[in-house]
C-alpha cells in the first residue's frame, strides 16, 4: 500500500543506540534500518546524528540511501555540548569562528549523506536579555545563510520543549516563526514538531497554519513523552488529514520513540500510521 504522505524514520535522535525500529531490525546497523525503512515503502530516513558519525558509516548509509531511493532527512548542525551554548545569540567575532568551524563540518557531513537539511539549535545565556540575544541570533543567520546556500543547504530551525532541552533560545513555535521572518532567507526555514509545540504552545492547527509558508519538515512524536502517535494526547488522524488535506510535500519525520519496548510494540506503530494514512483516501485536498 502506497503512503499518502511522505513519512521517514530514524537511525537515533538521541542516540545512535536508539533507532525508531531497532528491534524489528534487531541490530544497529544503518545499512539494516534503510533496507528496512524501504521495506516499509517509507519516504526517507532521518539522520540526525550523521555529523557525529564514523566517516565511513556516513559513506555507506549514503549509498544505502540511494540505492533504495530514499530521502536523507535532517542532521544536526553539532552536538549536545555545542548546540546547547548560547553560541547563535553572540554578537562577537569569537562566536562566529566557533559556528563557522562547525557549520563547515555539518556543511560536509551533510553532502556526503545527501542531506538537504541541518538543524540549527542554539543555548541562551541567563544573564543576558533575550530580546538582544535573538537580534544576534537573527544577525548570525543571516551571516549563515548565505554560506548555507553556498553549500546548497537548507538551515532549519526548531522550538524545542524546555522540558526536553531546557534554556535555549527557541521554545515556542511563534518565537521560531519570527526567527524565520526577521532573517528573511529562503534557505531559513522550519522544523513543525507536533510534541515540541503541543508541550509548549497547544493548538497545532492553529499554528501548523502560521507555519506553514515556513515550513520543510514536519516530525511527529505524541505528547507527552515524545512516543509514538496514539501514545499520547494529539489528535494525528486531524494532523495528517490537515497536511494531506492541504497538501504537504516534504518529509513526516517520525521522530518518537516507544511506549514499550519490543518488537510487538513497534509492529503495532507501523500498523496504526497505516491506518490514519490510509484514511486519507477519504480526505479531499482543499
Amino acid at each position: 500500500m502506497a503512503w499518502k504522505l511522505r513519512y521517514a524514520s530514524h537511525l537515533g535522535y538521541r542516540s545512535a543506540d536508539t533507532p525508531l525500529f531497532r528491534e524489528s531490525v534487531g541490530s544497529l546497523d544503518p545499512e539494516a534500518h534503510i533496507a528496512f525503512a524501504a521495506e516499509l515503502g517509507l519516504a526517507g530516513v532521518q539522520y540526525a546524528l550523521a555529523r557525529s558519525r564514523p566517516v565511513e558509516e556516513q559513506e555507506r548509509a549514503a549509498r544505502a540511501l540511494s540505492r533504495y531511493g530514499l530521502e536523507t532527512g535532517c542532521v544536526v548542525y553539532a552536538g549536545r555540548d555545542t548546540f546547547t551554548a548560547p553560541l547563535w545569540g553572540m554578537a562577537l567575532s569569537e562566536a562566529r569562528a566557533v559556528l563557522s568551524a562547525e557549520l563547515a563540518g555539518a556543511f560536509e557531513a551533510a553532502r556526503r549523506v545527501n542531506s538537504r537539511y541541518v538543524v540549527v539549535i542554539s543555548g541562551a545565556d541567563p544573564k543576558q536579555p533575550l530580546a538582544a540575544q535573538r537580534a544576534a541570533m537573527a544577525d548570525n543567520l543571516r551571516w549563515a545563510a548565505a554560506l548555507a546556500e553556498h553549500a546548497g543547504v537548507m538551515l532549519l530551525l526548531e522550538a524545542i520543549s524546555s522540558r526536553n532541552v531546557p534554556n535555549l533560545l527557541l521554545h515556542h513555535i511563534g518565537d521560531a516563526r519570527d526567527m524565520v521572518k526577521a532573517v528573511d532567507s529562503p534557505v531559513v526555514r522550519l522544523i513543525f514538531d507536533t510534541g515540541h509545540v503541543q508541550a509548549m504552545d497547544g493548538d497545532l492547527l492553529v499554528h501548523l497554519d502560521a507555519c506553514w509558508d515556513a515550513t520543510a519538515i514536519v516530525q511527529i512524536a505524541d505528547n507527552p513523552g515524545r512516543l509514538e502517535p496514539g501514545a499520547g494526547e494529539i489528535n494525528f488522524a486531524t494532523i495528517l488529514g490537515h497536511l494531506h488535506r492541504r497538501g504537504f510535500g516534504g518529509l513526516v519525520e517520525l521522530e518518537h520513540h516507544w511506549s514499550a519496548p519490543g518488537r510487538e510494540v513497534e509492529r503495532r506503530g507501523i500498523e496504526y500510521l497505516r491506518h490514519l494514512d490510509g484514511a486519507l483516501n477519504a480526505v479531499e485536498r482543499a
